[in-house]
């Protein structure tokens, strides 16, 4: 069940992406942990900037495909802790982020309205 309007997707991609970017900081990570974080989170920023829906400015990637980067997004998320040592206590806010964006992208209308894409 695709509910959430690609507009409001939009409007969280940004939000997230400079979240992400802000997350490592507030959690005082620094190294590794803080480097993946603020790549994911420019990289979240930059494929919806270059995403064919209300809120992309280049309108390169289809929105399906944008969906498979959100997910992908989200299982880099949920694993990077584990990857780069991340201490417990510091840990839940990145999973949250991770299983919300894997949720978002089950739960995004595939068609944005007013795009290029055809089909």
């Amino acid at each position: 069940m695709r509910v959430v309007p690609t507009l409001f997707h939009g409007i969280v991609d940004y939000l997230v992406g400079i979240l992400v970017i802000a997350l490592p900081f507030f959690l005082e990570l620094t190294g590794g942990p803080r480097v993946v974080l603020v790549i994911l989170g420019v990289a979240v920023i930059l494929y919806s900037f270059l995403t064919d829906y209300e809120l992309g400015a280049v309108r390169f990637l289809r929105i399906r495909f944008h969906l498979l980067l959100d997910a992908l997004f989200g299982i880099s998320m949920l694993i990077s802790p584990w990857l780069f040592d991340v201490p417990a206590d510091r840990r839940w806010p990145v999973y949250l982020v991770g299983a919300l964006a894997l949720v978002l992208a089950m739960i995004t209308q595939i068609r944005a309205e007013g795009t290029a894409a055809t089909d």
